[in-house]
C-alpha cells in the first residue's frame, strides 16, 4: 500500500543499486556456499556495517525468461516473514546480477534430515522437532497464500537452516517458480515442482491451486519423521506415477513410535482431493502443532513492550521509515529477544499480530496494556494493512542501543540516497516510497529534519533524528 494521507508506506526498500557490488561489499568468492545452473552463491561483508550476507550471482546470459526473473525478485521483495528468507539489495553489472540476501550458516533442511536419518535408522526427527519444524513451514506457507503468492517447489532443499543449533529457525528460499495467484484466479498450469514432493493435480490436466504447496508440506513431514519419501521409484516416471496414485502407508517398525496425531497431520496435507485438502490456517491450529511445539515461550517483562510501542506512535513519519528499513536489516541475533516475542504473540503462527493477539498475550505474560492500545496498534501498522507485520513489530520495539549506531544508521541513509552525494531529497524520498515530490506527506517528512532549512536532508541532520536531537 503507497502512503498517502493516512501516513501509511510500503516496506519495500529493497535497493537496486547502480554501482559496483565491490564498492560496497568485501565479496569472499573463493568460498562458496552453493552453486547451481544459474551461477554460485558466496559470502560478501558489508563494508560500511561489517554484516555478512549471501550473495547470488546470477549469469545474465542464463536467465532464459527475464520476465519471469524480475517477478521472482518482485515476489521475495514483498515478502516480510521471520521464516522466509530477506533479500536487501540488487546490484548489476554487465556480466551478472547480484542478489544480497540474509545469510543462513546451518545448511539446508535436507542435510540436517540425511543427518538425523543416519543416526538413528528407520528414524529422523522426534515428533517433538518435527513439530516446531512443520510449525514453522506452514506458518511461512499460510503468510504467502495470505499474500496472494504460492511457491510451487516446496522441498527441504529450499529450506534453509538460521544456524547449526537444533532449534534454529527454517526459512523458505527460491522463488524461481513462486507465482501471484489469488483464489478466484484461473487453475494454474504449468507443470513445476520436483517428483518427490509434487502435487498430483500438477502432474494432471485440469490445473491446481495453492493447494499444491500443502501437499508438498505432507511429503517434508512425512520425511521428517521417518528419513525417507512417502512416494518414490527407482526413476523420476516411476517416482510420479507413484504420486500420481498418491497412496501410502506407515510402515512398522518405522512409524510405531510416531503419534498419532502427526500421523492424522500428514494424512490431512496428503489428501489426493485439494478442495478437502485443509489450508495452511486451518492446519496451524491441529492439535499436533499446538501440543508439541508449544506456544513460543515467555515475553520477558524487562523489555517494556507497552511502553516501547506508544513511544513509536509519537516518533517522526521518516524515523518510522527509517526504522521499518533498520528492522529488515539488522542480524537475526540483534533481535533474538523481540523475534521471540513477535513469535509468542503470533499464537496462530501467520507471521503477523492482530490487535486482539497483542492484547491477549500481554494479558496472558502480565504485560502492562497502554489504555490507547487500539490507537498504538494502528500507528504500528505502518502500511495500513490492517494486522502488525515483522518488520513493523521489530521497528516499534526496538531500543536506540539497537539502531543509533553509526554503521547502521549510514546504511539506512545509503537506502535513501540514491545518487549517493551524501544528500536525501524530496524526489529521492518520493521514489523509494513510490509517491510524488509534491506530496505533502513527502514534504512534511523532509521539513521534520530538515535543520538547516535548505530542503534536504544530509548524514548529520539524519543521526540527530534518529538519535532524538533534532
Amino acid at each position: 500500500m503507497a502512503g498517502g494521507g493516512d501516513g501509511a508506506f510500503r516496506h519495500i526498500f529493497t535497493k537496486e543499486n547502480p554501482g559496483r557490488i565491490d564498492d560496497y561489499y568485501k565479496v569472499n568468492r573463493k568460498t562458496m556456499l552453493g552453486e547451481g545452473s544459474y551461477g554460485q552463491v558466496v559470502k560478501g561483508e558489508d563494508k560500511n556495517t561489517g554484516a555478512v550476507r549471501a550473495i547470488k550471482a546470477i549469469d545474465i546470459k542464463k536467465i532464459s525468461d527475464p520476465k519471469r526473473f524480475e517477478d521472482e525478485i518482485k515476489i521475495q521483495q514483498a515478502l516480510d516473514h521471520p521464516n522466509i528468507v530477506k533479500l536487501f539489495e540488487v546490484f548489476k553489472d554487465a556480466k551478472r546480477i547480484y542478489l544480497v540476501m540474509e545469510l543462513c550458516s546451518g545448511g539446508e533442511l535436507f542435510d540436517r534430515i540425511v543427518e538425523e536419518a543416519e543416526k538413528h535408522e528407520g528414524r529422523a526427527f522426534s515428533d517433538s522437532t518435527g513439530s516446531l519444524y512443520m510449525q514453522q513451514i506452514l506458518g511461512a506457507m499460510q503468510y504467502l497464500h495470505s499474500h496472494n503468492f504460492v511457491h510451487r517447489d516446496i522441498k527441504p532443499e529450499n529450506f534453509l537452516m538460521q544456524n547449526r543449533e537444533n532449534t534454529a529457525a527454517i526459512k523458505v528460499i527460491d522463488f524461481g517458480l513462486a507465482k501471484s495467484w489469488r483464489a478466484g484466479d484461473p487453475p494454474m498450469t504449468t507443470k513445476a515442482g520436483t517428483p518427490y514432493y509434487v502435487a498430483p493435480q500438477v502432474l494432471l490436466s485440469k490445473g491446481y491451486d495453492n493447494k499444491c504447496d500443502i501437499w508438498s508440506c505432507g511429503v517434508i513431514a512425512y520425511i521428517l519423521l521417518c528419513g525417507y519419501p512417502p512416494f518414490y521409484g527407482d526413476r523420476d516416471d516411476d517416482i510420479l506415477k507413484s504420486v500420481k496414485l498418491g497412496k501410502f502407508d506407515f510402515p512398522s517398525p518405522d512409524w510405531d513410535d510416531v503419534s498419532a496425531g502427526a500421523k492424522d497431520l500428514i494424512t490431512q496435507m496428503l489428501t489426493m482431493n485439494p478442495e478437502t485438502r485443509p489450508t495452511a490456517e486451518a492446519l496451524l491450529t491441529h492439535e499436533w502443532l499446538a501440543n508439541k511445539a508449544g506456544e513460543g515461550g515467555t515475553i520477558d517483562s524487562k523489555l517494556n513492550i507497552g511502553a516501547r510501542l506508544r513511544t513509536f506512535r509519537g516518533v517522526a513519519k521518516l524515523k518510522k521509515v527509517a526504522l521499518t528499513l533498520i528492522a529488515q536489516q539488522l542480524k537475526d541475533e540483534d533481535i533474538e529477544e523481540l523475534s521471540k516475542t513477535f513469535k509468542t504473540l503470533d499464537v496462530n503462527n501467520d507471521g503477523t499480530l492482530t490487535p486482539k493477539e497483542v492484547r491477549d498475550g500481554m494479558t496472558r505474560h502480565s504485560i502492562d496494556i497502554p489504555e490507547d492500545l487500539e490507537a498504538v496498534m494502528k500507528s504500528v501498522d505502518s502500511d495500513g494493512s490492517g494486522v502488525i507485520d515483522y518488520s513493523e513489530f521489530i521497528a516499534a520495539t526496538l531500543t536506540s542501543k539497537q539502531y543509533a549506531r553509526q554503521e547502521v544508521m549510514w546504511s539506512a541513509f545509503r537506502t535513501f540516497d540514491l545518487d549517493g552525494d551524501g544528500k536525501i531529497t524530496k524526489e529521492e524520498l518520493a521514489k523509494v516510497l513510490q509517491e510524488s515530490p509534491e506530496s505533502d506527506q513527502i514534504k512534511k517528512m523532509i521539513s521534520e529534519v530538515d535543520e538547516d532549512g535548505n530542503g534536504e536532508i544530509d548524514f548529520d541532520e539524519f543521526c540527530l533524528m534518529m538519535q532524538d536531537k533534532s
